[in-house]
């Protein structure tokens, strides 16, 4: 089975400070839930790259999920 190697986890990281998620604590939430996820893909159909498995991802949580929770890591 395929697992997200440490330079796609570098990558899920720059990619919340991409869509505005400051806090570690916060990012490191989303990014156990985005490898977790990336990997399921990987077991539905191995062929499908990172980049794609995380787009796919980031489309089935959306946009909305990050502004709220963007809004509440700035609250805290």
């Amino acid at each position: 089975m395929q697992k997200v190697n440490s330079n796609q986890i570098d990558r899920l990281y720059r990619f919340t400070r991409e869509h505005f998620v400051e806090y570690y604590d916060v990012q490191t939430e989303l990014v156990d839930h985005l490898a977790s996820a990336i990997e399921k893909q990987w077991r539905e159909d191995p062929a499908i790259g990172f980049e794609n498995a995380l787009q796919e991802e980031f489309k089935k949580f959306g946009y909305l999920v990050f502004w709220k929770l963007l809004k509440n890591d700035r609250k805290q």
